[in-house]
């Protein structure tokens, strides 16, 4: 309840001044967007509205009523990038995008995070039993076999998690160039499987490592096995003004502290041959390599 009655007061205190721009706080309005506080804890000002349907997104009915449509300008511009990027490759059903923030932020009757316009919740992308793509208008829980019924309820059709597509878009937000990501949640059967698919196509290594420590089942939470949960860093922008991350760092800290060498890039090539046949939750063999070099770099 503090913690609530915090929030909502430095709220109250930073949305008038954004309006005035009171250089006296050191908070001026240039019409952007802030995030402010915590993603369980926070509030958006100036939050950017995605609009319901895009080029190559769209928001299916149940979140279109929702209203939680708000993010930072970062994420969503990111929304709109890494949706183009996966329809330019692969062409097919546009994005489904679910919840982002409420306008103003803070919390809602859906989530418990979604705070300060850094979430956002994308439907995977998925294939009939006959192999063409459909678009998902409901959230269904894929099994270890990549399998779903559909709709959810009743005697719906099997349905199959879109691998090729799903992987293009968890590289294209991987790699983006408008925001860093802290994590994007999912079930671990799942990560597995675009994992290997990445793998069997030969992309680049760093690329995979990078991916294997966004990728993330919660602990704490259901393990996503029916959409992905983006969630990005502080814009740069905004972190004087008061955003924070809550959470691990880890690939921020492990992955892009320590600049790649050569000797680390053969070795990981070494043990990538080694997992090739066995789960890819394997990559903890990774994050032991990385934490050896941080060391011999700290040395």
């Amino acid at each position: 309840m503090a913690a609530s009655g915090s929030r909502l007061a430095l709220a109250a205190l930073a949305l008038p001044l954004a309006l005035a721009g009171c250089t006296q706080f050191a908070f001026v309005d240039d019409g952007t967007s802030v995030s402010w506080g915590l993603t369980n804890d926070g509030v958006l000002i100036n939050g950017a509205r995605l609009p319901t349907r895009g080029e190559d997104y769209w928001m299916p009915p149940r979140w279109a009523a929702r209203g939680l449509h708000y993010g930072t300008d970062e994420l969503a511009s990111l929304v709109i990038y890494a949706s183009r990027e996966v329809a330019a490759e692969k062409p097919g059903p546009p994005l489904g995008v679910g919840n982002l923030s409420p306008r103003g932020g803070g919390p809602s009757r859906w989530h418990g995070s979604h705070q300060s316009g850094r979430d956002v919740d994308l439907l995977f992308y998925a294939r009939a039993e006959g192999g063409e793509r459909v678009a998902l208008t409901e959230m269904v829980n894929f099994d270890e076999d990549g399998e779903a019924r559909y709709p959810p309820a009743g005697e719906g059709a099997v349905v199959h998690f879109d691998v090729e597509r799903n992987w293009l878009l968890v590289r294209s937000l991987v790699s983006n160039p408008i925001v860093p990501l802290q994590w994007i949640f999912v079930a671990e059967h799942l990560k597995d499987m675009m994992l290997a698919h990445a793998i069997a196509e030969g992309e680049p290594l760093g690329l995979i490592l990078k991916a294997s420590y966004i990728l993330h089942q919660p602990t704490n939470a259901p393990p996503h096995a029916d959409h992905f949960h983006v969630r990005t860093f502080c814009p740069v922008s905004d972190r004087s003004l008061g955003c924070r991350h809550r959470g691990w760092l880890r690939w921020a800290k492990k992955g892009e502290k320590y600049p790649e060498r050569p000797g680390r890039v053969a070795r990981a090539e070494a043990v990538l041959e080694d997992l090739v046949a066995l789960p890819v939750r394997s990559y903890l063999a990774f994050d032991l390599l990385t934490r050896q070099d941080a060391l011999a770099a700290a040395r």
